[in-house]
């Protein structure tokens, strides 16, 4: 039993994290078509903000970083994204914006690994299994925003402009909203995701400038293997590729885990790149119709 619950609360903790990602990358992919390779760099980002603000308390620090980056990824978008309509060349240009992040976290602060402290310490007993309480509480707090972002998403007006930028820019266009500040400002909030992630996250990360590269594959896969424009697909699978991480972790040592993490996740999303697989899932997600009355 002890060992579900622990295995249980690592996959809830790690779902945190990889689920800010994994929105991130699905709402920019939704509105804009470009898969955004710097979203690790982007939790680089904030982890390292909490590492130059240290002298402020920790919870000021993330309310920092936020309201400071939050223009300047508005600005980014509308500089060099909104300028871009081919996804190949979106996706290099956010390469390219991955790389200089980390060159300038290089140059200053080297390649040594920092560390932020807790700010809260202690354990918390669940179902009798121990474990550390900011753990569970970053957990709950990642996964209260993302619900939130959902909310917004589907059940808003900003909500619907976002999705009908997202099915037909054209359209939506013509109804009075503005593709291009639309784009912006979901890249921007993505963005913030993102940084949310490495920020509340920094304690429990080696805070590195090559950090990005390992945060960015779990929500990238999770975007391959969900529908374009589907954020709560993205979610979803997010969950079950982070599950399947830690299965693998708490049963094989780390490097065979890893291995057969890939195996998996490639076999998975050749899968869900075949055709037939792809008319298979239309087909089943398609709501049964209504029968019809037959008459005597």
């Amino acid at each position: 039993m002890s060992t579900v619950v622990e295995l249980a609360l690592s996959s809830l903790t790690q779902l945190g994290l990889y689920a800010l990602l994994a929105l991130s990358l699905a709402l920019v992919f939704g509105v804009s078509r470009i898969v955004n390779l710097a979203v690790g760099d982007l939790a680089a980002v904030g982890a390292y903000a909490m590492v130059i603000t240290a002298d402020l308390p920790f919870w000021l620090r993330v309310v920092v970083a936020l309201v400071v980056l939050a223009p300047a990824l508005y600005l980014l978008e509308r500089a060099l994204l909104g300028r871009i309509r081919d996804g190949l060349a979106g996706m290099l240009v956010t390469w390219g914006i991955g790389l200089a992040i980390r060159q300038v976290f290089e140059v200053a602060y080297t390649a040594t690994p920092r560390s932020v402290a807790e700010p809260v310490s202690g354990t918390t007993s669940v179902l009798g299994s121990v474990y550390p309480t900011y753990r569970l509480l970053i957990a709950a707090v990642s996964l209260v925003v993302v619900a939130a972002v959902l909310v917004v998403a589907y059940r808003t007006r900003a909500g619907l402009r976002l999705r009908a930028v997202s099915d037909n820019p054209g359209m939506a266009a013509l109804l009075g909203t503005r593709p291009a500040r639309t784009r912006a400002l979901v890249f921007a909030v993505a963005g913030l995701l993102a940084v949310l992630a490495g920020a509340l996250y920094s304690p429990l990360l080696g805070v590195t400038p090559s950090m990005g590269f390992s945060l960015l594959v779990p929500g990238f896969v999770a975007v391959l293997l969900a529908r374009p424009a589907s954020f709560r697909g993205a979610v979803l699978a997010v969950a079950l590729v982070v599950v399947l991480q830690v299965t693998l972790r708490r049963f094989f040592p780390d490097t065979v885990a890893d291995s057969l993490f890939y195996v998996v996740v490639l076999t998975a999303v050749v899968l869900r790149a075949n055709p037939h697989t792809r008319r298979l899932l239309s087909w089943s997600a398609r709501p049964a119709q209504p029968a019809r009355a037959v008459s005597a």
